[in-house]
């Protein structure tokens, strides 16, 4: 009886490991830079900074941050009046973010790239078709909230 147990015991113990065939690595891999590889932002144009993300003022990313939040305050149910609202505030921080860009050199061109097509999203709540707002408000979120892929202060 000793022997089986003593049998079943070791068994046990030795059919956790790993077989022969099988590798237990440990992996000491430096994280991957962020690419558009991955997948986030597949469509965006705009370009890292070999593989990094470009240094942004703080003026321009506190701005886009404000975007978001103004995005996000949104009721469950809007209006077209909410959407006409929404326009005009996110219209009003994009012309503070252009006033206030201190950036220079191909960050600020990357940023353009980013901010070009904001301001197409941003311009089509103007629409006077509830539905197409209403399209619009999560890509216009999922957008703004991809920045962060880019940019850092």
């Amino acid at each position: 009886m000793l022997y089986i147990l003593c049998g079943s015991l070791s068994i046990m113990l030795f059919s956790c490991k790993p077989g022969h065939d099988e590798k237990v690595t440990e992996t000491t891999e430096v994280p991957k830079k962020y690419t558009a590889a991955d997948g986030h932002t597949v469509g965006i144009d705009v370009k890292l900074n070999n593989g990094a993300k470009w240094e942004a003022n703080v003026e321009t990313t506190n701005g886009i941050g404000l975007m978001l939040g103004s995005v996000g305050d949104m009721p469950a149910q809007p209006t077209i009046e909410d959407f006409r609202a929404l326009h005009k505030t996110l219209n009003v921080r994009f012309q503070t973010i252009l006033k206030q860009c201190t950036m220079r050199g191909e960050a600020h061109n990357q940023l353009h790239n980013y901010l070009m097509p904001l301001k197409e999203k941003i311009d089509l709540l103007a629409s006077a078709d509830l539905d197409t707002c209403k399209k619009m408000l999560p890509e216009l979120k999922e957008y703004i909230m991809k920045y962060s892929h880019f940019f850092f202060t």
